[in-house]
């Protein structure tokens, strides 16, 4: 008997885990994505602009770690010859600090004497000497100021923290935020020794995921969204754009889903991939306590200002530059898209930047006429660039990027057993396990392997 999964949500978790359930069950079941907005890909989104590649989310993938799993599935997609690696320029990253671009330290000689590393030795011996922490779960900030120090962590830490979560690292939670170094701590007492413990997983690989392992970034030479495009053509399922769903109804061996245009759908299986916030009032009364859990997780917006230059205006290169929280910016920092994938250039003469602002400690970002002017009053004085751009796009993600409070691993526990009762309904997607494409192809393939197994075909 065939097998009907519907999935809310065509963002990559959902066309993710699509394609996995596919591969792994063929025709022994049905998929069905229903999407609210008129296309596929959530916050993935590639705008060609007249001569301009702009990327408003998610501009590059890491290979090391879960990239192997991305760059599999880009072997499974056919996608090989559609790949492209950054400049080795963008190895080089900065930082905004004391009203100026300062090169993170790229080599040992260069830590000597980079004031951005000014006190390493101190940082050091307080890593190898500091204990473990004894609590459950503990804030990005506490946890670094025990390892590396107060100044290190807002100098250093910071920024980052702002780049990958656009968040307050008091409020963060490290476990949840990042795993990996937390389980250096917990077993083996420091980051300089988990480091330099850590045991290589010897897995096989193609040539092609092999070769692709040993670059440090990769994006698609027609921008991210060439990745969506091919989930679409590709993915054997029917998806729905424009279906807003309206409510969800658990039944004893199955799902009822009812969209707001009257359209009801029944489901074997259910996964939602939808933000906790739009999950949280679709659930019935009986859900209280799941709804509670899922509105109590936090997301914050951020804007993005893509600018196109046809002259080569950035004297710079390299990765781009994040700025810590302590001078005061109104932006989080600016990534330089021409230099790191100048393949991706339309012409060897164009500059594109992209300048991003808001999260936590900026909410008040959200009239882009505003954002626009405080994006090239930055990069003026920033970059010393006061051309106006030949091209722009502004783009508002609102609530995009999920907030990992100190805790969060408890909510999902919680949210786990709220649902106990009813093992045809699951949920997955950014609010809850990892926010980089990386982390929901790998999530998306565990999540097809679990359901899978759960069907026993």
């Amino acid at each position: 008997m065939v097998k009907h999964i519907v999935i809310l949500g065509a963002g990559i978790s959902g066309l993710a885990t699509a394609w996995f359930l596919k591969k792994l069950l063929g025709s022994s079941v049905q998929l069905t994505l229903l999407e609210a907005n008129s296309r596929a890909g959530g916050w993935i989104q590639t705008i060609h602009s007249q001569d301009f590649l702009f990327e408003t989310g998610p501009r590059s993938c890491r290979s090391k770690g879960s990239g192997r799993e991305m760059l599999q599935l880009i072997e499974e997609l056919g996608l090989c010859d559609e790949i492209i690696g950054a400049h080795s320029s963008a190895n080089l990253r900065f930082l905004y600090f004391q009203k100026k671009l300062q090169p993170l330290p790229s080599s040992f000689f260069h830590i000597l004497f980079n004031p951005l590393v000014k006190g390493w030795l101190k940082a050091v011996y307080r890593d190898l000497n500091s204990p473990r922490s004894l609590k459950e779960d503990e804030s990005i900030e506490e946890f670094f100021s025990r390892r590396i120090g107060k100044e290190w962590t807002s100098r250093l830490i910071d920024p980052f923290v702002s780049g990958i979560y656009a968040g307050d690292c008091k409020k963060l939670s490290m476990k949840s935020c990042f795993p990996l170094f937390w389980k250096w701590e917990q077993e083996n007492g420091s980051l300089i020794k988990g480091i330099w413990n850590q045991k290589k997983e010897k897995k096989s690989s193609s040539a092609f995921v092999s070769y692709w392992m040993k670059q440090p970034l990769f994006s698609f030479k027609q921008g991210m969204g060439y990745l969506i495009q091919s989930f679409v053509h590709q993915l054997d399922a029917n998806i729905h754009f424009s279906s807003t769903v309206k409510t969800i109804e658990m039944e004893k061996e199955g799902a009822t889903v009812v969209l707001d245009n009257g359209k009801v759908f029944k489901a074997d299986h259910l996964i939602s991939t939808l933000p906790a916030s739009k999950l949280a009032p679709l659930l019935g009364s009986e859900f209280s306590e799941t709804a509670s859990l899922l509105q109590s997780m936090e997301s914050t917006s951020v804007m993005v200002v893509n600018c196109g230059y046809r002259r080569p205006v950035l004297k710079k290169s390299g990765f781009g530059y994040l700025i810590p929280f302590q001078e005061k910016e109104s932006i989080l920092g600016c990534v330089w898209d021409s230099a790191v994938f100048p393949k991706q250039n339309f012409s060897p003469e164009h500059t594109r930047l992209t300048v991003m602002m808001g999260g936590t400690q900026h909410p008040q970002i959200d009239d882009r006429q505003k954002g626009l002017a405080l994006a090239l009053s930055s990069i003026e004085r920033h970059l010393a660039i006061d051309s106006v751009p030949d091209e722009v796009y502004v783009s508002l993600a609102k609530q995009a990027i999920p907030q990992y409070q100190i805790g969060h691993y408890l909510t999902l526990i919680n949210l786990s057993q709220s649902l106990s009762l009813y093992p045809q309904f699951t949920f997955t997607g950014h609010s809850f396990d990892g926010v980089s494409v990386n982390d929901r192809v790998l999530q998306a393939r565990l999540l097809a392997v679990k359901i899978a197994k759960g069907f026993n075909i």
